[in-house]
């Protein structure tokens, strides 16, 4: 049941006539500004320690998280204006 549920929802997003790239281009770009809020909640419980206990971050680990995070929230801020001011890599 669910390969047909799959396959006519994918049957009806051919027939708009919508460019499948496209698509693509667009999921990928608001999955890159969600990035940031799916990051946020990983960092905190690796660095509880009565959840982690021995096993939580340390300063190095928390140091490189705070830098990925900061580098994941400068795409995330950027990626939907340059969608737009790049009309998605389009002339």
């Amino acid at each position: 049941m669910t390969w047909l549920v799959t396959l006519l929802l994918a049957l009806a997003i051919v027939m708009t006539g919508v460019d499948p790239v496209m698509l693509t281009e667009y999921a990928v770009i608001f999955s890159v500004v969600a990035l940031p809020l799916t990051y946020i909640p990983i960092l905190l419980v690796a660095n509880d320690k009565s959840y982690m206990g021995s096993y939580r971050n340390g300063r190095l680990a928390n140091a490189f998280g705070v830098v990925y995070l900061l580098v994941i929230m400068a795409v995330a801020l950027s990626a939907v204006p340059l969608m737009v001011l790049t009309n998605v890599g389009q002339n």
